[in-house]
């Protein structure tokens, strides 16, 4: 590297250690900012390396000696297949690296430059990659780090702007007479819970806390040779008295599991999710701008509609249905929905294959999900004729309706494949106009799913040994870079579990004297030679 770029790094590893200390870290399970910046910065340099042809023998020795790697030219080309790496994937990382910065920045008066330096450091140190060869860089290449560099730097203000515009409502909230103590906080992402307090007049309402983003300082590890490293009720009285001969026996108390989460609970779970970096930052960004609708609508300030309805996009096993699950509760939470109830469907649910039955079948589903959810996967069925008596855009028509008629208590997410979905959003001038909020849903990296399968393991009282662990990661790196139609992310996680508790099982079925230990350990032998579809 040169001398200034390699300065510039040493300075950005420090600077998330600075971060860290102040509570704000990559929403990435099991990685420190530091991991994650190298295994950002080695997306980054394959990307723009991959763009111009293969990767030269002088661009791996440029990122093995930026990084402290020592990949081959195999690791490096292995990496990017099992990755994916798009221009989208790509700045959803950076975004993801950034926000950190960009956070504490927003702390800091006058607003901190940190977020800022990391976007003119990826540019410099792009252009100095791309010089590796000595020879004049590709200005194909190059147009497409600027437009990177770009998009950073309007996302980057866009946010600060959004950012600036939340602070001056929390202000002018704030002069209200009305206004409550203890409402949120010297901080925009929140302040610490306050016991709510009782209303100066019955008709003065408490306002919600403003949200809470988690972050927890964590401790810097040095990382390792590897890109996937870690990283109520009350008794009821009878109608009349009766002669007793026991004492009368209360109603059963409701199980704690059975009282709804709070609204911090609801987005620390959304945010607790493995990956799905950009999905939560849209969804946060969205749960904001309702928040404050919510504010506003309480004072009886006028306000332009808004659509809830949803397309979620990508691949099967991408969190698209949990996700969904856990924002109908946030919206109930947030009194957007009356009840927050989640009905899934597909076309089979909501299409007959009589004249004049959808209709009267889709109706019945949308009023079922009336006051909460309605989710509609593989919803591009819908919309892929099958022949003259089809009638899935009959369900499509008495569906829109609802959702006009209905838009203040009912909520409608459609899912399925990108493109197909794509071509499901085009089919009715109507779809694409009520969806109009689209989030994607990326593949899971290897070590995203090596998480997965790490929590699956934890929730059934299983532990896995390094050996084990290792080869499970090995695993799923080859798995995603084999581009199979089969490959279904996170239910392949569940799948290969499977097959892994049942090798445990024919492993010790026969042993006599099995320890507690043995039983709850998966070893190196119960995930070796597992196939799956």
């Amino acid at each position: 590297m040169q001398q200034d770029v390699a300065r510039q790094l040493s300075h950005i590893h420090a600077q998330c250690e600075v971060c860290e200390s102040h509570g704000y870290t990559v929403s990435v399970q099991g990685k420190s900012m530091q991991d994650y910046l190298r295994f950002t910065l080695l997306k980054f340099f394959v990307y723009l390396g991959s763009n111009s042809g293969s990767i030269s023998m002088n661009e791996i020795a440029y990122i093995n000696g930026a990084l402290g790697y020592m990949m081959s030219a195999e690791q490096i080309d292995r990496f990017h297949v099992s990755c994916k790496i798009t221009k989208y994937s790509l700045k959803d990382s950076i975004i993801t690296l950034m926000m950190p910065f960009l956070k504490l920045d927003l702390e800091t008066s006058p607003m901190g430059g940190m977020s800022l330096a990391l976007i003119e450091f990826l540019n410099q140190a792009g252009l100095d990659f791309l010089q590796a060869d000595g020879h004049k860089p590709d200005p194909f290449v190059m147009r497409d780090l600027a437009a990177l560099i770009l998009a950073l730097r309007n996302f980057r203000m866009e946010y600060i702007s959004n950012w600036e515009k939340m602070i001056a409502e929390q202000n002018r909230i704030r002069n209200h007479p009305h206004y409550p103590a203890g409402f949120g906080g010297n901080s925009p992402w929140g302040a610490p819970p306050v016991p709510p307090q009782a209303p100066a007049h019955p008709q003065t309402p408490v306002y919600p806390q403003n949200p809470v983003y988690p972050g927890t300082p964590t401790v810097p590890v040095k990382p390792a040779n590897t890109p996937f490293a870690p990283n109520h009720s009350q008794p009821s009285k009878p109608a009349q008295p009766a002669p007793q001969t026991t004492a009368p026996t209360a109603a059963p108390q409701p199980k704690a599991e059975d009282a709804p989460l709070t609204l911090e609970e609801q987005l620390q779970k959304l945010n607790d999710l493995t990956g799905l970096e950009a999905v939560k930052e849209d969804l946060n960004s969205l749960i904001n701008l309702i928040r404050v609708r919510k504010m506003r609508e309480e004072r009886g300030m006028p306000q332009a509609p808004m659509s809830l309805h949803m397309a979620f996009l990508g691949n099967p096993g991408t969190g698209k249905t949990t996700v969904a699950r856990i924002l109908a509760g946030i919206y109930h939470s947030l009194g957007v929905l009356e009840k927050g109830q989640l009905v899934e469907v597909d076309r089979s649910g909501l299409v007959s294959g009589y004249v004049g039955q959808t209709a009267i079948k889709t109706k019945e589903v949308i009023d079922s999900a009336m006051g909460g959810v309605l989710f509609i996967d593989e919803a591009y069925a819908l919309t892929a004729s099958t022949g003259k008596n089809d009638f899935g855009m009959e369900a499509v028509n008495t569906l829109l309706k609802a959702m006009e008629d209905h838009r203040d208590d009912f909520i409608v997410i459609v899912a399925g494949y990108t493109d197909l979905m794509e071509e499901f959003l085009d089919s009715n001038p109507g779809l694409r106009s009520r969806f109009n909020k689209i989030i994607n849903f990326q593949d899971y990296m290897p070590d995203e799913l090596l998480d997965i399968f790490k929590s699956t393991c934890t929730r059934s009282g299983m532990t896995i040994t390094k050996e084990a662990e290792d080869e499970v990661l090995a695993y799923f790196v080859q798995r995603c870079g084999m581009n199979l139609k089969t490959f279904a992310n996170a239910r392949d996680i569940r799948n290969f579990y499977e097959r892994a508790i049942t090798k445990q099982a024919n492993r010790l079925a026969n042993d006599p004297n099995i320890t507690d230990a043995e039983l709850t350990t998966l070893t190196l032998d119960d995930v070796k030679d597992i196939e799956l579809n």
